[in-house]
């Protein structure tokens, strides 16, 4: 009887956070660098296919280069850029996009420049899912500018 009432409160549990995520990364991104320039953003789409929620918590790159999560907003036309404290919701059964403009992955620290066609590796840190490494592909210092 207590192993029947255990496995029924684990199950309650479990069902209060929403079932199980199941996060996937596409479209992983970074801008190009110019000489001299040691800093970029990166972005991404985040696909939770599983029925869980989730958040995206944080993000590490290889020393001395730091990543961290960035919210653009714009307040009377003019806009800021600040630290997105808390992470990023990734609802089950939704995708977020981290796109110019909004929320991105600010890069820093780079000792040589980042080239189109390059790869960056970065490490995103999930509440739930845990760590996934991702290749984010450098693209052309333009690239995303018509948003």
């Amino acid at each position: 009887m207590k192993a029947i009432l255990t496995a029924s409160l684990l199950l309650l549990a479990s069902c209060g956070r929403g079932g199980t995520p199941d996060i996937q990364i596409v479209d992983a991104w970074a801008r190009e660098t110019v000489a001299g320039q040691a800093g970029t953003a990166a972005y991404m789409t985040v696909t939770n296919r599983g029925t869980g929620d989730d958040r995206l918590v944080d993000v590490s790159a290889s020393p001395p280069v730091t990543a961290s999560l960035h919210e653009t907003s714009t307040d009377g036309g003019i806009s800021s850029m600040r630290p997105l404290d808390g992470g990023l919701s990734v609802p089950g059964g939704d995708s977020v996009t981290l796109k110019p403009g909004g929320s991105h992955v600010m890069i820093s620290g780079l000792t040589s420049p980042l080239h189109q066609g390059d790869l960056l590796k970065l490490t995103l840190r999930f509440e739930r899912s845990g760590d996934k490494s991702v290749d984010f592909k450098v693209a052309s210092a333009t690239a995303g500018m018509d948003h």
